[in-house]
């Protein structure tokens, strides 16, 4: 081999090495942009769907909570029957603008399944209230008490796992403290 070949060897290996560095100091700069971004949605989204999580638990509470009563008497027409007071919440995450894409797929799929929980239990409560006994439908009122405190329970327990994905504070209450989750407890 003669002093031009193995120049040209030399020059060719060093271009090629040279666009192979250049090309992974890019990949490496573009993952790190985007696994900045994929933080920043991750935070956003779990800041935001744990605060809508929060409100529909409430909300679930309020209807666990519901008796068919208003001021201790039956709700229903002229006070003969008893009747809901309170409204199921509603929660409909695919309203919510973020990128659902950057969470764990098995947490994404329970928070997406919550509106499906919920229709379930509605459907089953038509089913029982068609078949319960008026004035008082015990059995209704039971079973709704107890589907909405564990529902609320669930919802609960996706807002505190979307916490922790996102290094966010869980609050937690002081002892003799009032506690929701503790009221749900209570209500199953």
């Amino acid at each position: 081999m003669n002093d031009a070949h193995i120049a040209s060897i030399i020059s060719a290996v060093a271009g090629i090495t040279g666009v192979l560095l250049g090309n992974s100091f890019v990949a490496i700069k573009e993952w790190g942009i985007n696994r900045k971004r994929e933080t920043r949605d991750s935070v956003y989204l779990s800041i935001l769907v744990s605060s809508h999580l929060d409100r529909f638990a409430n909300g679930c509470l309020a209807v666990a909570f519901d008796d068919g009563t208003s001021e201790g008497r039956p709700a229903g027409r002229d006070g003969e029957y008893f009747q809901t007071t309170v409204r199921a919440p509603e929660f409909i995450p695919l309203d919510i603008d973020v990128e659902w894409k950057v969470l764990p797929k098995d947490l994404m799929y329970d928070v997406l399944q919550i509106p499906d929980k919920r229709e379930q239990i509605e459907n089953e409560l038509s089913g029982i209230f068609e078949f319960d006994e008026p004035p008082d439908y015990t059995e209704f009122f039971w079973a709704r008490r107890r589907k909405y405190a564990e529902l609320g329970l669930h919802a609960s327990a996706v807002e505190i796992r979307l916490r922790k994905h996102a290094n966010m504070p869980i609050e937690k209450s002081s002892p003799g403290e009032w506690n929701r989750n503790v009221a749900l407890l209570n209500l199953i």
